[in-house]
């Protein structure tokens, strides 16, 4: 899908998520663990037809290990507190997540880094056709895919884009627009789905209405009301320039230099200061080499994500300051430039 170049300093990540449920099961709030097991083994072993995928048991899995999966919204936290019932069966290239028996009894996801609805949407369809070949989906003529929840009735589709915001968000224009994206059968989440909060003005806007309208219909409204959004963004940017152009280089400049020149650097400093630093990037103060591999950079230095691939499983929170002190310090200068 062809795009302007400056969605790319708005939209970080594409996700289409689809609801389905086995007709021949209860829902998962009324399943026992014999049932539950059940439905995770015709679900295991339809996908390891269709690709390999690894099975993440929630109830063998510890604290860190969920948070991870949690942190790469591979997996959900209401699916964490089914311990024992639940599980996910994520692809090999961390793109694709099938969450079984949280909600409903599939929750299957795709995440595309970018922006791009219909490419999201054709890869974990293809995902989803394969299983409905051979496992019966509950399904009503009228009412559609059979859901727990009844607003995911329908064709039990969530279209997400992950967009940054700080215009909208600082010039409190996001909130005065809340009306208008409820109007059109839309909603602004947390940066973890529904119940969570924003992340350095990282919103996820999704489509609230499933039921009497396709997925085309539902991807089409999706795709327009985030270039909606992405045109008021630009020009709430634009205005931040204009009145608040050098206190805001200053404060992103110093953000920069302290991540870049410092022994020791605590979460709080470092989530604070990557802030700064995004927003730095989105008025021009910085120039990234990759905004990929910028993201990319800050989703790994999420606490689960850092201890795991830096081996500070058990570490102390001061040798993963001093850890993290020296990552930032090696990494951020090649990934984000000054523009002076």
């Amino acid at each position: 899908m062809a795009q302007p170049s400056f969605i790319q300093t708005i939209v970080t990540s594409t996700r289409i998520r689809l609801a389905r449920n086995l007709a021949a099961y209860p829902f998962p709030e009324k399943m026992d663990k014999k049932l539950a097991s059940e439905v995770i083994y015709l679900v295991g072993e339809e996908l390891g037809k269709i690709d390999d995928f690894e099975k993440c048991d929630m109830g063998r899995f510890d604290k860190t290990q969920a948070t991870l999966l949690q942190e790469q919204h591979l997996i959900s936290p209401a699916l964490i507190r089914r311990k024992g019932l639940a599980t996910a069966f994520i692809s090999s290239d961390k793109s694709i997540s099938v969450m079984v028996n949280e909600e409903d009894h599939l929750r299957e996801q795709y995440i595309y880094k970018g922006f791009d609805l219909y490419k999201a949407y054709e890869r974990i369809s293809g995902i989803d056709e394969d299983l409905g070949a051979t496992l019966d989906f509950a399904y009503d003529e009228k009412l559609g895919y059979l859901t727990a929840c009844p607003s995911n009735l329908g064709t039990g589709m969530r279209a997400s884009v992950m967009m940054f915001l700080p215009g909208l968000a600082t010039s409190g224009e996001l909130k005065k627009f809340m009306p208008t994206l409820k109007a059109g059968g839309l909603t602004v989440r947390g940066v973890f789905g529904e119940g969570t909060a924003a992340e350095g003005y990282s919103y996820q806007v999704s489509n609230e209405r499933t039921l009497g309208v396709s997925e085309r219909e539902l991807l089409d409204q999706m795709i327009r009301m985030t270039m909606t959004l992405s045109d008021l963004e630009l020009r709430a940017r634009e205005q931040m320039l204009k009145t608040d152009k050098i206190p805001l280089r200053d404060s992103c400049l110093r953000a920069y230099g302290a991540l870049t020149n410092c022994a020791v650097l605590t979460l709080k400093e470092l989530t604070e200061g990557m802030i700064k630093v995004r927003l730095g990037m989105a008025l021009g103060f910085f120039k990234p080499r990759d905004v990929q591999a910028f993201n990319d950079f800050v989703a790994d230095m999420r606490p689960a994500s850092f201890r795991l691939e830096n081996g500070l499983q058990n570490a102390d929170e001061y040798d993963c300051d001093l850890m993290r002190a020296e990552i930032v310090h090696k990494v951020l200068p090649e990934l984000v430039l000054r523009t002076d």
